[in-house]
């Protein structure tokens, strides 16, 4: 047992002490990674290649209909007012404005079993956690693990919880990613890490418009892209194409065309974010360029 420090924001309980959790890796990535765009030798062409069919097809799963979302920001850095900056208040801006938004609505055409997905999403806030990151880049059983510790080994199975490291991402060729997996006791989790990825270039969406800072912009677009592929593949049975991208990775780095490529939430919180794949967009006709020359993205 040992103590985990947190700090509180609109609904996570107080963790006094709680256990570690292990967990199974036997699930690996899915989709494919947030790439760091200016370390791909295609970077002026990164994205999904053309398929013959670029349809996203529902592999008989789960999706997550009405999302919740967590994050845990993982290191003692985090309690320094000049690491954090504005990045915690504007994740918590972030979550807390996503749902309803138009940017949730994105993935609305898209279903399982149970129905559509609603564009309705619930925010339970963030918690700190001081113990030491991983140093370099994680397994996926380590970011299951540290979302089962923080959760008791009770996740909430239709949530995403985002883990945010202050390890930094410049030794690893990705922004971010997100899996899935299960804690000790057998409960299932979804979750997305998220490296640090302050002053990294090929991670930053380089908004000039919003007075967000570099960090938050680069965290934001990259929390967006995995936020949407944890809605519409959290188990990797959900929506893909037939070479296994998801509705982020076919839009990846693709902005919107107008407004400067900024998204206004509904509470009024603005960011950066890389378009969402949508089947309808392309068969219509009326979607945005990803970086496939396919007309099939929109915002």
């Amino acid at each position: 047992m040992f103590r985990l420090n947190v700090i509180l924001a609109s609904g996570i309980a107080l963790i006094a002490s709680v256990a570690f959790a292990g967990a199974s890796d036997v699930y690996d990535l899915h989709g494919a990674p947030e790439p760091v765009l200016h370390l791909r030798k295609d970077a002026h062409n990164a994205g999904p290649s053309r398929t013959s069919s670029p349809l996203l097809k529902y592999g008989n799963g789960t999706v997550l209909s009405n999302v919740k979302t967590y994050a845990i920001f993982w290191g003692a850095d985090w309690m320094s007012a000049s690491f954090a900056g504005d990045k915690i208040t504007g994740m918590d801006n972030f979550f807390n404005g996503f749902g309803g938004s138009s940017y949730a609505m994105t993935s609305k055409e898209y279903y399982d079993s149970s129905g559509y997905i609603a564009s309705s999403s619930s925010y339970g806030g963030h918690v700190i956690d001081t113990s030491t990151p991983p140093s370099r880049n994680p397994q996926v059983s380590t970011i299951v693990a540290e979302a089962c510790k923080a959760t008791s080994n009770n996740p909430d199975p239709s949530a995403i919880y985002f883990i945010y490291t202050s390890t930094t991402a410049g030794n690893v060729n990705y922004c971010a990613w997100h899996s899935w997996g299960n804690c000790s006791n057998g409960a299932k989790v979804q979750v997305a890490y998220m490296p640090n990825i302050d002053g990294i270039a090929g991670c930053d969406p380089v908004d000039t418009t919003t007075k967000n800072s570099q960090g938050l912009a680069a965290i934001a677009n990259v929390t967006g892209h995995e936020l949407l592929e944890g809605i519409t593949d959290p188990r990797g049975t959900g929506w893909v194409d037939s070479s296994g991208a998801e509705n982020g990775d076919k839009c990846a780095w693709s902005f919107p065309s107008t407004n400067n490529g900024i998204s206004t939430f509904v509470n009024g919180a603005q960011f950066k974010i890389q378009m969402e794949w949508s089947n309808a967009a392309y068969t219509n006709g009326t979607g945005e360029l990803n970086r496939s020359g396919q007309k099939g993205c929109i915002y």
